[in-house]
């Protein structure tokens, strides 16, 4: 095994300034900084983490804390954290089943603030002002999926709204008028955000927003299952459906298959997120693609500039959402 003195000589510096670019504890020029990591990649040196914790008080570890892991987009996003994470040196943790925020509180009291040198929040079940809290009570925060001006630049968002006008659009232009939406918890600012871009794109063609045909999903396969199974037994006209994520739309799928309604023929369908699933339901789901690997890229960057004190970036970025076609829309020819 390498050794830091091997590290020094073939690096032609001392061996003080190997351990200041390994514990980032002073100001090394750029290229002794880049002599200093390429003889340790050339040697595979690998420094003792724990003791460098010693050094700089901190743990080199970045905790991701969520409310639970039964959406697929959380594999991608947690793959691509991982891998961002890795290349820097740093530990990922995950902490799940944080259902309110009583267990939040208890994840940041008992693991994260004493483990941890940033987090990364899902805070999905959490209000503004719960956040804030946890803000005061633990390490350096990221937001996934939720802008809060205080935070403005560790927040990572995409446009949800813009997401659902680019779903709802597409069933406008191929002749839909009576769009039915199952909606996420109406709590949760996600789910707000989605359905207001729904009836932005309603208002703009001149639609009536119809709030019988609107009905809460969950953001689960049983919650879309049962949205659309009310939605049948409610006998209200509707052509197609926009589920506000792809777990709904493949319960609302096999829900519209038990009643003999197809799809695409007799009710289009548009989903979001383009989980990895989508592509293989029948039939084939169109749907709005989040860029998770992008977002949970960006994600682990801001945690490690506010694990380490770097400037964070002076503009807030919104993520871009795009519409992939693939089979569950036909025109309405009725």
């Amino acid at each position: 095994m390498a050794t830091i003195n091997e590290v020094s000589a073939l690096a032609q510096v001392s061996i003080s300034t190997v351990s200041r670019v390994i514990n980032n504890t002073a100001p090394v020029k750029e290229s002794t900084r880049k002599r200093v990591f390429d003889a340790m990649r050339e040697l595979g040196y690998q420094p003792n983490l724990f003791a460098q914790g010693l050094v700089t008080n901190r743990t080199r570890n970045i905790s991701l804390v969520l409310t639970d892991l039964t959406s697929a987009y959380f594999g991608p996003l947690i793959k691509t954290l991982e891998r961002t994470l890795r290349t820097a040196r740093y530990n990922l943790t995950v902490s799940i089943e944080n259902l309110s925020y009583e267990e939040m509180r208890d994840t940041f009291q008992s693991q994260v603030s004493r483990r941890s040198d940033a987090v990364i929040l899902f805070p999905h079940c959490l209000t503004d002002e719960e956040i804030l809290t946890l803000k005061e009570e633990g390490p350096p925060m990221v937001l996934l999926n939720r802008f809060l001006p205080q935070l403005e630049a560790q927040c990572i968002v995409v446009d949800n709204a813009l997401g659902s006008r680019l779903a709802v659009e597409h069933l406008i232009q191929n002749g839909h008028r009576d769009i039915a939406c199952i909606s996420g918890i109406m709590q949760n600012k996600e789910a707000q955000d989605r359905v207001s871009g729904y009836r932005q794109c309603l208002k703009q063609h001149r639609i009536r927003y119809r709030s019988n045909i609107v009905v809460e999903g969950g953001f689960s396969v049983h919650g879309g299952y049962e949205a659309a199974s009310r939605l049948i037994a409610g006998k209200q006209p509707f052509s197609a459906i926009f589920a506000c994520n792809d777990q709904m739309a493949a319960g609302a799928m096999k829900a519209l298959r038990e009643h003999r309604i197809r799809v695409p023929e007799d009710v289009s369908l548009v989903g979001f997120d383009d989980v990895e699933y989508a592509g293989l339901l029948s039939p084939a789901l169109t749907t709005v693609r989040q860029p998770v690997e992008e977002m949970g890229r960006r994600a682990a960057e801001l945690a490690i500039s506010l694990s380490e004190g770097r400037p964070l970036p002076s503009t807030f970025e919104m993520f871009a959402p795009t519409l992939v076609v693939r089979e569950s829309v036909a025109a309405d020819n009725r």
